[in-house]
């Protein structure tokens, strides 16, 4: 579970390493906007997916009812996640509605590995062990961080003008994606 989680932190960081704010004020635009909100759905998402995954990496001694609280946990940060881009409006650029489009692939991507995960705590519940469990969510997880990588290569791809690759790189919450 720890590999699946920095594999996860890993891959985040070095697709988004054309993120990160200049540091100089200008107007805000609609895309740029859509980028913020994008990039601090994904840092808050983050921070929620690590505390609910530390308490999985000893599942030798867990608790049931820390496994099943650590699942909640990440149900619920990968819910408030897909909910959050879902409600991004289009970026403002030519090809807007088709990254609005590709965000809603990985929601929908997530949302499904999701279910897999609610599986997989149901069946401890129904007597499979825990560490059977954690290899399910470990699995799902790794499922989730490569839909994200698909999404964030599509948006690269779609955007020629780079308007969404600027708008990132501005943002400020895209800072935290990569420590900056």
């Amino acid at each position: 579970m720890k590999v699946a989680l920095l594999v996860i932190v890993s891959v985040l960081a070095l697709v988004c390493a054309g993120c990160g704010g200049d540091g100089g004020e200008s107007s805000v635009t609609p895309t740029d906007e859509w980028a913020e909100g994008y990039c601090a759905a994904i840092v808050d998402w983050l921070a929620e997916l690590r505390q609910a995954t530390d308490v999985l990496r000893d599942y030798r001694s867990l608790s049931l009812e820390a496994f099943d609280q650590a699942s909640t946990d990440i149900r619920s940060a990968t819910e408030a996640l897909t909910a959050e881009l879902r409600g991004l409006e289009a970026p403002d650029t030519d090809l807007g509605e088709k990254a609005r489009q590709v965000v809603d692939t990985f929601a929908t991507a997530a949302e499904a590995d999701l279910a897999d995960i609610e599986r997989a705590v149901e069946e401890v519940f129904g007597g499979t062990s825990i560490s059977n469990a954690v290899v399910s969510i470990t699995a799902a997880l790794t499922s989730i961080r490569r839909a994200y990588t698909t999404m964030f290569d599509s948006l690269r791809k779609i955007d020629p003008e780079n308007e969404l690759q600027t708008a990132l790189g501005d943002a400020e919450s895209c800072d935290e994606l990569i420590g900056g």
